[in-house]
């Protein structure tokens, strides 16, 4: 990494320092971007180089917090039975999401409406997520969990989707509690699994 390129990376890692700190401290919808770019003792213009919004910048600080907390979760979850294995997935995606909740709805509904290149990126980071479930289910079918017949990539939406939908509603209040959240994704989990076993047949 030449010389340039390390001054962009500090720069980066100011900005992402400061940004966090500010949303979680003061909020999303209080903070400016004209504050953060003073906590990162960068111009404004050089804030917009990096990020031209507020949200983009949002949006890139909780997506970082949700991969790493993915990527400790792969790399530290045994092989053990599909169910537990996505269990112990989507519950430390879960906590990761509960540590700032009122960033995280602000987060989950900033993300809804993007467009242009923030859209594009944000579907292919959430297909990459999408892809490691997917690779959690043939190793399922290679143990004789699943149907073989299941194409991978479909039953890791499906399954994606069923810890999101229960998030967004946990997020949104409409169930009251982690605990009651965590009862319904088991039980939507459970009934999943069942159409995708393999058949008696």
């Amino acid at each position: 990494m030449n010389r340039r390129e390390r001054r962009k990376e500090q720069t980066l890692r100011r900005i992402e320092e400061a940004g966090w700190r500010l949303f979680t401290t003061r909020g999303y919808e209080a903070t400016s971007t004209r504050e953060i770019a003073d906590a990162a003792d960068i111009a404004a213009g050089t804030l917009f180089n990096y990020f031209p919004e507020k949200r983009s910048l949002l949006i890139h600080l909780m997506q970082r917090q949700i991969d790493e907390a993915a990527t400790r979760a792969f790399e530290t979850i045994p092989p053990s039975t599909l169910d537990r294995e996505l269990t112990e997935l989507f519950d430390a995606l879960t906590r990761c999401y509960a540590k700032e909740r009122r960033l995280s709805r602000v987060f989950v509904k900033e993300l809804l409406f993007t467009d242009g290149a923030q859209r594009a990126e944000s579907a292919a980071w959430t297909f990459d997520l999408v892809k490691r479930v997917a690779e959690r289910v043939r190793a399922a079918q290679r143990r004789g969990e699943l149907d073989p017949a299941v194409n991978p990539m479909d039953a890791a939406q499906q399954l994606f989707s069923t810890h999101y939908f229960g998030l967004v509603t946990w997020l949104g209040g409409t169930i009251p509690s982690r605990a009651a959240h965590e009862e319904h994704f088991q039980a939507s989990l459970r009934l999943l699994l069942r159409g995708l076993r393999r058949s008696a047949a």
